[in-house]
């Protein structure tokens, strides 16, 4: 299920929907644009081995939502589809990465980079 992603102000917001929700233990997460790295619409990368979950879900191939531990530091999952997902890479951050799942992942980019002012 895709959530929702828009720009409030100074941040970010990135809204979970329905039952994901839940799985990933979190409604929304808010990121200040000024933490945002770049962003990404590559396929995302779906190797249950390159993170170990923290707190949220995990059905390899099914879904991937919540929090996980990577070498990289944390990431935050909202993942179904991973054709269908944007990929923020962020810094100063709790979060180094943001892989969240969305309708129109080219038009969700854009706006993101849009707010950073590019």
């Amino acid at each position: 299920m895709a959530g929702k992603v828009y720009v409030e102000g100074s941040d970010v917001v990135f809204r979970l929907e329905g039952v994901d929700m839940v799985l990933a233990i979190k409604r929304e997460l808010r990121i200040p644009i000024s933490h945002i790295k770049s962003v990404s619409t590559e396929k995302a990368d779906w190797n249950m081995f390159n993170a170990l979950k923290v707190a949220g879900a995990r059905l390899p191939g099914v879904v991937e939502d919540g929090r996980f531990l990577s070498k990289e530091g944390f990431l935050f999952y909202d993942m179904h589809n991973p054709d269908k997902c944007v990929t923020v890479e962020l810094e100063g951050d709790r979060y180094k990465k943001v892989i969240f799942e969305v309708e129109d992942k080219e038009a969700t980019a854009a706006m993101i980079r849009g707010a950073m002012g590019g």
